[in-house]
Formats: C-alpha cells, sequence, structure tokens
C-alpha cells in the first residue's frame, strides 16, 4: 500500500467522523454544562449509572457535589470517573468544542495534521500547555478504533456514511 492510499484513508475516516457530528454545531446542540453533564451520562451509561467501585447498578445524584453515590456501597463517582476527562478542570463545553475543532480541522482543512496547539488555546481562551494535553487526549480517544466516551457524546448523528 503506497502512503497515498494511508492518507485517503485517513480522510475518509475523518469525513465520517465530521458527518458524524451535529449538523447545527455541537454548542448548539449541547447549549449549556447540564446538557452536556447530561449527554454523557446518557453515553455513559444507557441504563443508568454503574458504581466504579462495587459494580452497583444506580445510585443517587448528589447535586451540590454533580456527583452520583452508590446504594450499595456509598462511594461517589461522577460521569468523568475512570475516562480521559477524569479530574479536568476544564468544562466539558472545552472539551466538546475541541473535539469538534480538531475534527473540523483535520477534513476540511488539513487532512493528516493537528490542529495547531496555539490555535485550540486561542479559540477555546486556555492555556497553550491546556491545549496540547486536550489535543494529545481527544487524539488519543480518536485513535483507539472504537469511539470514546468523548466522541460519543459529540458524534449524534449515524455513520451511514461510514461504508467506504
Amino acid at each position: 500500500m503506497d502512503p497515498g492510499d494511508i492518507n485517503k484513508f485517513d480522510g475518509y475516516f475523518w469525513q465520517a467522523l465530521a458527518l458524524s457530528l451535529p449538523e447545527e454545531g455541537v454548542a448548539h446542540c449541547f447549549p449549556d454544562e447540564p446538557s452536556r453533564l447530561e449527554r454523557l451520562i446518557e453515553v455513559r451509561w444507557p441504563h443508568g449509572p454503574k458504581c466504579s467501585n462495587c459494580g452497583n447498578e444506580g445510585g443517587s445524584w448528589i447535586k451540590t457535589r454533580r456527583l452520583f453515590q452508590c446504594e450499595q456501597c456509598r462511594h461517589q463517582f461522577s460521569a468523568t470517573s475512570g475516562t480521559a476527562l477524569h479530574r479536568s478542570r476544564l468544562s466539558l463545553g472545552v472539551w466538546f468544542g475541541a473535539a469538534e475543532a480538531i475534527i473540523q480541522y483535520r477534513t476540511r482543512y488539513f487532512i493528516g495534521e493537528d490542529m495547531p496547539a496555539h490555535a485550540l488555546a486561542q479559540k477555546f481562551d486556555i492555556h497553550y500547555v491546556s491545549a496540547r494535553r486536550v489535543r494529545k487526549i481527544i487524539n488519543a480517544e480518536i485513535a483507539k478504533g472504537d469511539a470514546g466516551i468523548l466522541l460519543s457524546a459529540i458524534c449524534v448523528r449515524p455513520q451511514e456514511h461510514a461504508n467506504f
């Protein structure tokens, strides 16, 4: 397989991701932090939250702390526990928007090239080092092959166009 074919398949992959993004944009589809958190929970636990400590299904929501508490072992866990977003101080809006921006950059501007960290930092008003970390985490999640939690959350349209 020559390098041109690899770039072609890479382009198809990114195009399929772009086609699965909401038409009106991620910011319009998930306009505030509660809607993003709700989407993350819905994608991660379609049948309700599951304790990361004991595996018990179900838990009560602690609104003031934005955490779940297991009814069995009383362990508290968040929607991002055990994911790439765990303990991030950045809002879900930055994560959702950055993932969308990286996908759109790779499909619209430079196939095979990453969105520059300084452009990401400027677009989301975050530090350059944070932008590099966000970009690294998003690219690692995309490279897994199976969609990670973040991509599953923002890619809302079915990928019927992805059959090449």
